[in-house]
């Protein structure tokens, strides 16, 4: 699985259970209520 991030959008190339493992991997890390687009902010 590849992801590119750059100043205005985020891209996850992938299977789709290679994304959903990330996603899960980032709901344990930053909680189950949290959106993308708040993920986002904070990796800035």
């Amino acid at each position: 699985m590849k992801s590119y991030r750059s100043t205005d959008s985020f891209h996850m190339v992938g299977q789709a259970w290679q994304i959903k493992i990330m996603l899960q991997q980032w709901q344990k890390q930053w909680g189950p209520n949290i959106t993308v687009e708040e993920l986002l902010k904070k990796m800035k």
